[in-house]
């Protein structure tokens, strides 16, 4: 029995329900069944003796947990996070697509406390390649951030802004990325943003620590990560062979270093590093642009690499930064708890608690996005304790989810 049974919530014991499916217990396999042919339990409470209705949310709950069990798997082995079946977390939403037919095992009717209870064991048949297609979308989307990309480019002594149609280290940069699969943003998108602000384009790109307007900039094209860079030309003295003997050709060096900035949660710097590109033809100007492409073409390699190794772990251990009215103390403490029993949320720190306003900072496996989906899903089924309230969600963007509940 859960501890929270012990708590002075009359209704909060009924929570117990609908996400029964965060125990492993919950959905089995079966050794002589098919791989896509998962056992499952669900609960829920008989409210004013309706049968059916209590009946439809245990196997809503029965095929949830079906669903989890599978998806969590298939996560894990895809991609290597420890945590899939709260990355999976969207797609919870959808069982009634994946589940292709169920049959009933056995019903059982008990009582939690006073209250009445239905529990289902349920077998269920999953559409092994649907739900696999949608694994892979979501990987996809977890696992491959939209790349916003701003480079300061100086070739011999000139400068090309950021955003500028002639900055070729920011479009090779662009270019390179979209050839290894990476989603970038369309750089119309915040050269448009730019044209609005064209003081920004001045910016010092070593500010992104401190919280520079270009973060907000890169946000409001779309993105999720902004890979921002700077790059100077440095003419070299002309190649001489082996012997001494000089050649018509010329040479040039592009160097400058590279950031890799996380644009939701907590806004961390996850990659960096500096590197030199080399470039050699009969004209100095033409080396010069050579240099400035091969650097792209590293920092295209570094950069795609780091995103690669890191992201997901950024999204098992994402912090999203929960704002919310109308709930004292003692509720919000119940609330709190729910959090952490019946939804993906791993770890809250309390900033403040009030009635007139709260802000909590959770860990969360994924964007906030992901969580304020969660939250809708969940707040009719695992809220129930929440009689006299209803929740909604006011906000939800950059890291930051907002939410009132009101009276009913």
């Amino acid at each position: 029995m859960s501890k929270r049974l012990k708590l002075n919530f009359p209704i909060s014991v009924f929570l117990v329900l609908l996400l029964g499916c965060t125990s492993g217990a919950s959905a089995q396999k079966s050794g002589n069944l098919p791989e896509n042919v998962v056992t499952a339990m669900g609960e829920a409470p008989i409210y004013q003796g309706d049968l059916a209705l209590a009946r439809n949310k245990a196997l809503k709950d029965a095929k949830l947990n079906a669903i989890r069990k599978l998806i969590g798997e298939q996560i894990t082995e895809k991609s290597g996070v420890a945590d899939g079946q709260s990355l999976g977390t969207k797609l919870y939403g959808k069982t009634d697509a994946f589940v292709k037919k169920y049959e009933i095992i056995s019903e059982e009717n008990w009582k939690l406390d006073t209250q009445d209870m239905i529990r289902l064991n349920v077998r269920c048949e999953v559409e092994a390649t649907k739900l696999s297609t949608a694994v892979d979308q979501l990987l996809d989307d977890v696992g491959n951030p939209r790349i916003a990309v701003l480079v300061q480019t100086t070739i011999n002594g000139k400068s090309f802004p950021i955003g500028s149609a002639t900055n070729i280290a920011e479009a090779e940069l662009i270019e390179k990325l979209r050839n290894k699969g990476n989603k970038v943003v369309d750089s119309s998108q915040l050269t448009a943003l730019l044209r609005k602000n064209p003081s920004l384009a001045k910016l010092d790109l070593t500010s992104v620590e401190e919280g520079s307007p270009l973060l907000s900039l890169a946000q409001d094209a779309g993105a999720e990560v902004l890979i921002i860079g700077q790059v100077n030309t440095t003419d070299q003295k002309p190649i001489v062979l082996p012997g001494g003997k000089k050649t018509d050709f010329l040479s040039s060096a592009a160097t400058g270093p590279y950031r890799i900035i996380q644009l939701w949660g907590d806004g961390k710097i996850f990659g960096s590093g500096s590197h030199e590109g080399r470039g050699a033809d009969i004209t100095q100007e033409v080396s010069r642009e050579q240099a400035v492409k091969d650097w792209s073409k590293v920092v295209s390699d570094k950069s795609a690499k780091q995103i690669k190794d890191e992201w997901f772990k950024l999204t098992e251990q994402n912090t999203i930064i929960l704002k919310f009215k109308g709930l004292d103390l003692e509720t919000a403490i119940g609330f709190k708890n729910d959090l952490m029993e019946y939804t993906s949320v791993k770890q809250i720190n309390d900033r403040k608690t009030d009635a007139s306003g709260s802000e909590w900072e959770l860990t969360y496996p994924g964007k906030e996005t992901m969580f304020a989906e969660e939250l809708m899903y969940k707040k009719d089924s695992s809220f129930k304790f929440l009689a006299t309230k209803t929740l909604n969600i006011i906000g939800s963007k950059r890291g930051v989810v907002e939410a009132v509940f009101q009276n009913r």
